[in-house]
C-alpha cells in the first residue's frame, strides 16, 4: 500500500434533485492555490499527476469514504469518483482497492467521455472487467465531443452527466428539451451541471432530470458533509 503524505483535502460537489433533495456527492480535489490566486479554484486534473500519485489519492478517497460510511448509508447518498484509464486499470489489478470497493456499495466510478474506446461499451475489455467486478459506472462529460451516443446506448452506465460547456451552449436552443428526452430514454439518471437560474431549474425538473450539480450548494470538504441537510 502506498504511504500517504499530507494528501490534499477531498472536496465534494453536491448533487440534488431539481426539487432540492440531496442524492449524491461527487468527490474531487482542488488545484493547490496560493497568494493572489487563492480565490481562483479549479479541479485538480488527473493527467497532471503521476500514476503513483493518482493511485495514492484514490486510496485516500476510498479510506475517507469508509470512515464516513455510516453517515452516507444513513442518508442514502451515493458518491462518485472519476477515473482515467490508468486508475481504471489499478481498480482491476489491485486487490487492496477491490477489497475497499466491496465495502463501499454507495460508491460509483465515473468514466470520462474521453476514456479510450468508450464507444465499444461492454466490448471494451477494461470496461467489461470493471462491470464484471460489479462496479457501477457513471459517464461524465457527455457532449464534450469525444464520443457519440453509442456509449449511452450500451446501457452500462447507471447515470450520465452532461458536459457543462455543452449545456451552456445548448440550453437556450429550441430542440434542447427534445435532446434531453432522447438521452433519458437511454438512462434513468441524467445529471446537469451549470444551471444558472430558476427558469433552467424548472425546465429540467419538468423534463424529469434526476440531479443538478452545484446549484443550491457550493462545493464543500468531505469532512463537512454532516452539515448538509438530510
Amino acid at each position: 500500500m502506498i504511504k500517504l503524505q499530507q494528501p490534499l483535502e477531498i472536496m465534494c460537489d453536491v448533487l440534488h434533485t431539481p426539487g432540492g433533495r440531496i442524492v449524491a456527492l461527487d468527490l474531487h480535489y482542488d488545484e493547490p492555490q496560493s497568494g493572489a490566486y487563492r480565490s481562483v479554484v479549479g479541479r485538480l486534473k488527473l493527467e497532471s499527476l503521476s500514476t503513483a500519485q493518482r493511485e495514492e489519492m484514490l486510496i485516500h478517497q476510498l479510506l475517507s469514504l469508509e470512515s464516513m460510511s455510516a453517515l452516507l448509508r444513513q442518508r442514502q447518498w451515493l458518491c462518485s469518483i472519476s477515473l482515467d484509464f490508468a486508475l481504471a486499470q489499478r481498480v482491476t489489478e489491485s486487490a487492496f482497492i477491490r477489497h475497499a470497493l466491496q465495502h463501499l456499495p454507495f460508491l460509483r466510478l465515473s468514466l470520462s467521455e474521453a476514456f479510450p474506446n468508450l464507444h465499444d461499451g461492454s466490448d471494451n475489455p477494461l470496461i467489461r472487467t470493471l462491470t464484471e467486478q460489479l462496479n457501477i459506472l457513471w459517464l461524465n462529460d457527455l457532449g464534450a465531443g469525444y464520443a457519440n451516443l453509442n456509449a449511452v446506448q450500451s446501457h452500462i452506465f447507471e447515470a450520465v452527466r452532461l458536459d457543462r460547456r455543452f449545456f451552456a451552449e445548448n440550453v437556450h436552443k429550441t430542440l434542447f428539451a427534445v435532446l434531453l428526452r432522447q438521452i433519458m430514454q437511454m438512462t434513468n439518471r441524467l445529471i446537469v451541471d451549470g444551471v444558472e437560474d430558476e427558469a433552467q431549474r424548472a425546465m429540467l425538473e419538468q423534463q424529469g432530470v434526476w440531479a443538478l450539480q452545484n446549484y443550491l450548494y457550493a462545493p464543500l470538504p468531505l469532512s463537512k458533509i454532516g452539515d448538509l441537510p438530510d
